[in-house]
């Protein structure tokens, strides 16, 4: 479905179905008021869908060839009506690498044990839109896209749907199966993660505050220990800061050798999350 992009993928869409007979390349309807542009893109792709699973997928993704089936399984295994799933998140450069990893490793803290959810029985509803299976069935059950229309955060809108309409969703995670680099550069990777930040982790207050206040309190110990001439404590600060942000990286498909440039991962993370918790009192996000 191509959205009124500006750029090439009308042509590249035409192309590709052109070449590949099981491809239609559509375009989006004109939205109607209050309507959000993904959400209409994706019920421009949902009308006349005949096929009793849909996924829900993102461009910028990789699958591995075996993701797909493996996804049905573990619907089957569990009985759910819907599974979503996280995958590698791919950086390049020094600028990306700073805070993709960090506010991943944020995300995870937040959602703590993940079985459950993998299950479908987690307290609350989660969702990644980059990769999004479900029944058509229960989709329709709900009203369609038309339930989520104007939820800027589409993804966990319909997660919240499907389950208020006693639908079970699952959540898991895919490791390398499912590959996608979110943003590209430091600029985009800010905003968008600020955008992110405002529209579901900024509803926790104090998550944002002890998120900001860690790395807050780390830096100015190092600074302490710097002005008072310590600098074997400045250096244990910092070979321990550098430690964990590396682990985090390697275990997340990063290169760990960016956590040599702690503190400034943490405290762009930081940022982020102080920008994003102004804009939601504000009452508006982050342009993309």
């Amino acid at each position: 479905v191509d959205d009124g992009s500006s750029d090439r993928t009308a042509a590249i869409l035409a192309r590709i179905a052109r070449d590949e007979p099981r491809v239609t390349a559509l375009a989006a309807r004109p939205p109607a008021p209050g309507w959000g542009g993904k959400v209409n893109a994706l019920a421009t792709g949902f009308a006349g869908v005949s096929t009793p699973w849909i996924l829900l997928t993102d461009a910028d993704t990789r699958h591995q060839p075996d993701l797909l089936a493996r996804a049905h399984a573990a619907a089957a295994e569990h009985r759910l009506d819907a599974l979503s799933l996280s995958g590698r998140q791919l950086t390049v450069g020094l600028g990306e690498s700073l805070l993709t990893p960090a506010a991943y490793a944020l995300l995870d803290l937040m959602l703590g044990d993940w079985r459950p959810f993998a299950r479908g029985e987690g307290p609350t509803a989660i969702a990644n839109g980059q990769y999004f299976l479900l029944k058509s069935s229960a989709l329709r059950a709900i009203g369609g896209f038309a339930a989520i229309s104007g939820d800027p955060l589409d993804d966990v809108a319909l997660a919240g749907a499907l389950r208020a309409g006693g639908f079970r969703v699952g959540f898991r995670r895919a490791g390398a199966a499912l590959k996608v680099r979110m943003y590209e550069g430091f600029t985009a990777s800010c905003r968008g993660w600020r955008r992110n930040f405002a529209l579901f982790v900024a509803a926790r207050p104090a998550v944002v505050l002890a998120a900001i206040a860690l790395p807050t309190a780390t830096v100015s110990t190092m600074c302490l220990a710097l002005a008072n001439r310590s600098p074997a404590t400045f250096a244990a600060g910092w070979l321990a800061g550098a430690a964990a942000s590396a682990t985090i990286r390697k275990s997340s498909g990063n290169n760990p050798f960016t956590g040599a440039f702690f503190p400034l991962d943490v405290l762009l993370l930081a940022a982020s999350l102080a920008l994003a918790m102004i804009d939601r009192t504000r009452g508006r996000a982050a342009s993309w």
